[in-house]
C-alpha cells in the first residue's frame, strides 16, 4: 500500500508540473520512450515501460489522436518532439525538488531499491518468448 501511495503522489507532483505542456507524466514517460527509438512494436513499448500492451494501446491512441505519435509506425511527430522538448526541463525539476527533499543519498538508495523490486517481480510477470 505504501508503494502505491508514494507512486500517486509522485506522479501527482510530476503531473502538476507539466499541467502548462498539456501532458501527463505517464504521456511524457511514453513520448521519450518512443524518442529513443528502443522500441520497433508495441508489444515492445509495453514491456520497456512495464505497462500491458492494452494500456499501451489506449495510451498511443491518445496521442496520435493529439498528433504527438505518428500513426503508420511508433515515432514521435515533429509536434511529439516539441511537445517532450517543452515538457522535460519541467519534469527535471520535479526530479530535482524530490532529490533535494529527500537528500540525494536517499534518492540513491531509493533508486536501487525500486530498481531491485522491478527486476524482482518483472521475471515473474513477464510473458514467456
Amino acid at each position: 500500500m505504501n508503494l502505491r501511495q508514494a507512486a500517486r503522489a509522485v506522479t501527482a507532483q510530476f503531473d502538476a508540473q507539466l499541467q502548462s505542456t498539456g501532458l501527463r507524466a505517464t504521456q511524457l514517460n511514453l513520448l521519450m520512450a518512443v524518442e529513443t527509438g528502443a522500441a520497433t512494436t508495441i508489444t515492445d513499448l509495453a514491456e520497456i515501460l512495464a505497462m500491458d500492451r492494452t494500456t499501451m494501446t489506449r495510451n498511443l491512441k491518445l496521442l496520435r489522436d493529439r498528433g504527438l505519435v505518428e500513426r503508420s509506425r511508433i515515432a514521435l511527430t515533429g509536434k511529439g518532439r516539441r511537445s517532450a522538448a517543452l515538457a522535460l526541463p519541467l519534469w527535471e525539476q520535479a526530479q530535482a525538488r524530490f532529490v533535494e527533499s529527500l537528500g540525494s543519498q536517499r534518492w540513491d538508495s531509493l533508486i536501487d531499491e525500486l530498481a531491485a523490486a522491478k527486476a524482482a517481480i518483472r521475471p515473474r510477470s513477464s510473458p514467456q518468448r
